[in-house]
């Protein structure tokens, strides 16, 4: 720090105007036309007067686009910002100077907001202008950004207004060529492939990577670990071929096909039928998997090879979405899969196994094994995994894996996917300010304007499954009451009688832990549903999972969008009186823990609100979306509701009118009484 004796003293020449302007101020204050003894004594002083300047001090001049330059040039200027000054910035020399920045930023970071930049370059000429080079370098090194940016093309150039289509184009053309060309470099590559077509095209398989062999390969059954590990091991990243390129897109082409294909009514009556062909053309697509292809959750795995048995058709009323699951060789250096096997040592831990497979064993009871769509998803998924694994060729790999992936056509994602994008933001600022919500966002890879890659969400159960389960055991037993979720945390959690004191502690623990991870769940899914007016909260769409945490899943209707447009769900949330059982009460200290999580909640979104409304703002601009069909007053409302000048003692009598609001809402029992009469929803 610099004390007064350091400081510097400079003599500093004044102006003579200013001296005349002081003169002048004076001479008009004078009433009598006389100059004042101040006028004077100004005068008549020197011309040079002492001036304390401090060493390194400046004042400042710069007007409002130099304090942007300064924000874009500083340490603390990241993803979130460029995306949003990026949609704002007006002048053309911030704006290039930011998308020089781009180059600086973390490249995972740059990659959550890929489908704002690319909605960007689509919509706003300069936005694409300053950022195709970042674009372009990125595309050079790296498929699954080049990918991407494909499939997110192919998403907004469909839903937006014709004129922006061109320059979007040229980068698609752009991106579907590499730098580094291969054997296959066709436009009919990128096309979604035929069946009578399928062995047409080049796809390498195996070891014969970066041949032109044009026939199906054997590969898959015969090769052996030792010789193609290093093969799936491989670094993913590296100069993009058009081979390594064609063969991903025709890969996730031939799996929106498979789905395209299971909707024609005339070729499948039953679901029987359409789960035969299920199978017949994932052993199709399996005998002839190519090589480095990967789910696009992620670009660290390479699959081997696809579980065609364990394939399924799901229920849905038009659309037939499918699930497979996929062996996997994780590329990270960090991955082991042998981490994830532990052995219970101590007393404790025995009694917490064992109290986890009985948890296990109870939540499989309440599956339909009748129904393969339902079926597929009872088994526990280490079980699964386990399973599995002990027939797969890479059965020793510690870098084995499986991943499962719904394959959904008909539908555009687009909007699920940017809900998902809003629950992992929220998820990731509460837990830098440190408050215990529990949110549980999904992946969803947009393909193109119909058709879309959805990760499941396992070791769950609907609230519909749940109550229907436990009403049919009411009924065997001749109990006539009506079930609640309450019922079910007794019977899975505990608390139960027990034979030894031990136990019955550990049961109690589970059941307290459940109830924990329950409260901090809904809640923040509360606070979820009230910033994004999530509708359509019937029982199927709420899940449960094995360790207590309630989870939202179907973002069909949120922001200004509702079922028929009718915006019947007028509660803030859903908060029925069988939840607050749950919580112990209306009067339970749990209860008010949960009514603590939702200010504490409340306090730290507002503090981080620009991170959430300002993805808001790009994505609307033009959209087609639903959720933004009342144009920017969907966004202003948005902002509205995060309170930003309210106190916290507001946001107290925030919490208090929300919860009031919600608790056993007509709107909401009215709503579940309409799903249950017509779709048998319980």
């Amino acid at each position: 720090m610099i004390s007064e004796d350091d400081v510097e003293y400079t003599v500093k020449e004044p102006s003579l105007k200013d001296i005349d302007e002081i003169v002048e101020t004076h001479e008009e204050g004078s009433t009598d036309g006389s100059v004042s003894i101040a006028a004077i004594e100004v005068q008549n002083q020197t011309r040079k007067e002492i001036e304390i300047e401090k060493e390194n001090v400046t004042i400042p001049t710069h007007d409002r686009q130099s304090w942007t330059m300064r924000l874009i040039s500083s340490d603390s200027f990241d993803a979130s910002m460029a995306v949003e000054y990026m949609n704002s910035i007006q002048d053309k020399p911030s704006l290039t100077f930011l998308g020089k920045r781009l180059f600086d930023l973390p490249e995972k970071d740059l990659d959550f907001y890929l489908p704002q930049l690319m909605y960007l370059y689509v919509t706003k000429v300069d936005a694409a202008s300053v950022s195709h080079a970042y674009i372009e370098k990125r595309h050079k090194n790296d498929a699954q950004f080049t990918v991407f940016c494909i499939w997110l093309l192919n998403c907004f150039t469909k839903n937006i207004p014709n004129r922006y289509e061109n320059h979007a184009l040229m980068l698609k053309s752009l991106l579907s060529r590499s730098n580094t060309l291969g054997t296959s470099n066709t436009s009919e590559s990128l096309n979604i492939l035929s069946l009578d077509r399928l062995e047409e095209t080049n796809w390498t398989v195996g070891s014969n990577y970066g041949r032109n062999t044009g026939s199906i390969s054997t590969y898959h059954a015969s090769s052996t670990l030792s010789s193609d590990v290093d093969l799936y091991e491989k670094p993913r990243f590296g100069p993009v071929t058009s081979q390594l390129l064609n063969n991903q897109l025709n890969f996730i082409s031939r799996l929106v096909f498979i789905g395209v294909k299971l909707t024609e009514q005339h070729l499948f009556s039953s679901k029987q039928e359409k789960t035969i062909a299920l199978h017949s053309e994932m052993n199709m697509l399996n005998s002839m998997l190519p090589s480095s292809v990967w789910i696009p959750f992620d670009f660290e795995n390479t699959i081997f090879n696809l579980c065609v048995n364990e394939s399924a058709v799901l229920n849905s009323k038009e659309k037939v979405p499918y699930v497979f699951f996929a062996e996997v060789i994780r590329s990270s250096p960090h991955y082991n899969s042998n981490c994830n096997i532990k052995t219970a040592t101590s007393l404790n831990q025995k009694l917490k196994h064992s109290a986890s497979n009985n948890i296990l064993m109870k939540n499989k009871s309440y599956h339909d094994s009748t129904d393969p769509s339902i079926a597929v998803f009872a088994e526990p998924w280490s079980e699964k995994k386990s399973r599995i694994r002990e027939s797969s060729r890479y059965e020793n790999h510690q870098k084995w894996d499986l991943i499962p992936v719904i394959v959904k056509t008909g539908d555009d994602l687009s909007q699920e996917a940017f809900a998902q994008q809003l629950l992992f933001t929220f998820k990731e600022l509460w837990r830098e300010e440190g408050v215990p919500l529990y949110l549980r966002p999904y992946k969803i890879v947009c393909i193109g304007s119909d058709a879309g890659l959805i990760e499941p969400v396992l070791d769950t159960l609907s609230l519909h499954q749940i109550k229907c389960h436990l009403t049919n055991l009411f009924r065997t037993n001749g109990n006539t009451a009506t079930p609640s979720l309450k019922n079910h945390f007794e019977n899975v959690f505990g608390p139960v009688n027990s034979e030894t004191y031990v136990n019955f502690l550990l049961v109690q623990i589970i059941f307290f832990s459940a109830q924990k991870n329950f409260i901090q769940s809904t809640a923040a899914y509360s606070l979820v549903s009230y910033y994004l007016q999530l509708k359509d909260r019937h029982n199927g769409n709420i899940l449960l999972d094995m360790e207590g945490h309630l989870i939202h899943i179907d973002y069909g209707f949120l922001l200004s969008s509702s079922p028929r447009n009718l915006g019947f769900e007028t509660a803030p949330f859903k908060l029925t009186t069988e939840i607050i059982d749950v919580m112990g009460g209306i009067d339970s200290d749990m209860f008010l823990y949960y009514k603590s999580l939702l200010l504490r909640g409340l306090m730290a979104a507002r503090k981080h609100h620009r991170r959430i409304v300002s993805l808001a703002e790009v994505m609307s601009a033009g959209s087609k979306m639903q959720c933004f069909r009342a144009g920017r007053e969907t966004v202003r409302a948005l902002e509205a509701r995060f309170h930003v000048s309210s106190t916290d003692e507001q946001l107290q009598q925030l919490v208090d009118t929300l919860v009031e609001g919600s608790r056993d809402s007509y709107t909401t029992r009215f709503y579940d009484s309409f799903q249950y009469y017509t779709n048998g929803i319980h």
